[in-house]
């Protein structure tokens, strides 16, 4: 049991982005029951270039998004465990002779998580996890500038997840889900996939995560203002992210993480992540 802990915070390390609705170490490795994992989280990206459909497109200025979380993770018996996110997110864009800024509640996670197979030799630990999304407060643009900080919208998300350890402090992981949200936001394919590796009480990761809308415009293309707005894009991004860890004798782990947007994209900025986190359990 301690080494898939220590397993989990190393892998976590890699996925702790504000960005993603679901922590895919969390996934895959739950905490024991009657355990509390509570992770504080800061997240701040920016990008100076913006993609319409795939035209990419220069900003006179850098659009920066910083947001506040706290991750909340509960082992209800073995192999189910509860979990929750909620944060504050702002959004900035200050063009030559003008400021932009929208902020508020990030929006909210809750959700419930099944080991369908517990890990063992020659055969990968699996679980499904079912979760709810709740729109935050924050403002939603209907015209430029484009400094959206979500879509405004709730909705269900749906995902399998797979890890397996190895010899030596290595570990494999992945994710493949299904997002579906209301207010007209596109429904998304998202999954991930990555490699860690620990040293003691360290551990680096690499690691590749994507999001596909199926449907939806394009900025700037036929209908956009006036049959749909930002939300209402096909977004498509593409991350390739590393991170490092360190999980001290109390068994807290501080994890460091970056994540630059890869490939083709479609309707996104090309951002640079930086995430910064902190997992403390407390036994009940």
């Amino acid at each position: 049991m301690k080494n898939s802990y220590l397993l989990k915070l190393a892998v976590a390390s890699a996925t702790l982005l504000a960005a993603a609705h679901t922590v895919v170490a969390q996934n895959i490795w739950l905490a024991e029951p009657g355990t509390l994992v509570v992770t504080p989280s800061h997240t701040s990206q920016s990008f100076d270039t913006f993609y319409a459909g795939t035209a990419k497109m220069a900003l006179p200025a850098d659009i920066t998004q910083r947001t506040d979380s706290l991750h909340f993770e509960f082992g209800l018996k073995p192999g189910l465990a509860l979990d929750a996110a909620i944060g504050y997110t702002q959004v900035k864009f200050s063009p030559p002779g003008a400021s932009f800024k929208r902020s508020g509640r990030d929006d909210s996670q809750l959700g419930l998580t099944y080991t369908l197979q517990q890990e063992r030799e020659g055969a990968p630990a699996i679980t499904f996890r079912l979760g709810a999304i709740i729109a935050g407060n924050y403002s939603v643009p209907t015209s430029v500038p484009p400094i959206n900080p979500g879509d405004g919208a709730s909705g269900l998300e749906a995902s399998f997840a797979a890890g397996k350890s190895f010899g030596e402090g290595f570990a494999v992981y992945s994710e493949l889900g299904y997002r579906s949200r209301n207010h007209g936001v596109p429904d998304d394919i998202f999954g991930s996939v990555g490699l860690s590796k620990r040293f003691g009480a360290m551990a680096v990761n690499v690691g590749y995560r994507r999001t596909q809308g199926l449907s939806g415009g394009d900025i700037g293309g036929p209908g956009f203002g006036t049959s749909f707005g930002f939300p209402g894009v096909k977004e498509i991004t593409q991350f390739a992210e590393g991170g490092i860890s360190y999980t001290d004798h109390g068994g807290r782990s501080y994890q460091f993480v970056v994540a630059q947007k890869i490939g083709t994209v479609r309707n996104t900025g090309a951002a640079t992540v930086y995430n910064f986190s902190i997992s403390l359990p407390f036994k009940f």
